[in-house]
């Protein structure tokens, strides 16, 4: 009979003292950081060309134009419609950024581009740059796009922001396309003879 008595004793004071626990809680916080990154396309491919423009005139970071389609036996710009192309390359970013497109000669020009042009005869041909985050196979732009008609030397794109909210995702792992357009109106003046070229920097910032 005591043994029975003292089995319910024990188990009465295990639960007066859970009681007891229940109380008083003790918490814990779990708290984790996300590092804000973004990444730009190591390599780049071909996606389609305009007017012409096709795959093999690219390779690795180069867009080489082919003289039938820049300027005739008479040194005379070729015109026409935009002769470009959109190539694309895989990126990444979690968090609000700027996205800025910067010219270095201010389209295709040759030589030096300091220098003044002899008379008569033009040395430059204006580029349009454009760059966004892929939409998809169609190519269309996820989220705001940046675009640049460089005809300066130095010339910079206004700051596009992509501003992260509940109506706009970040782009995650996404592909990023640039295209490359130049503009084939007529020129009054034939081309100095030389290499034109241009290059052209993408640069994503991070929002602080």
């Amino acid at each position: 009979m005591k043994s029975t008595i003292g089995l319910i004793t024990a188990i009465a004071t295990v639960a007066v003292a859970s009681s007891a626990l229940a109380q008083d809680p003790q918490n814990v916080t779990v708290s984790g950081v996300a590092e804000k990154i973004c990444t730009l396309p190591a390599s780049w491919a071909f996606v389609s060309g305009a007017a012409g423009a096709a795959g093999s005139q690219f390779s690795g970071n180069t867009w080489t134009i082919p003289e039938t389609a820049f300027a005739d036996g008479s040194s005379q710009a070729v015109t026409g419609s935009e002769y470009a192309i959109r190539i694309r390359g895989t990126g990444s970013c979690n968090a609000s950024h700027t996205i800025r497109l910067q010219s270095s000669r201010g389209g295709l020009r040759a030589g030096d581009v300091s220098a003044p042009v002899p008379a008569g005869f033009a040395n430059g041909r204006p580029i349009r740059y454009e760059a966004y985050w892929s939409g998809g196979v169609g190519g269309g732009a996820f989220g705001p796009q940046t675009a640049l008609t460089a005809s300066t030397p130095g010339q910079q794109s206004n700051l596009t922001n992509y501003v992260v909210s509940g109506s706009l995702a970040p782009p995650g792992v996404r592909t990023f396309d640039l295209r490359l357009g130049m503009n084939r109106g007529a020129l009054a003046a034939p081309l100095v003879a030389g290499v034109y070229s241009d290059t052209v920097t993408v640069t994503i910032t991070l929002a602080p």
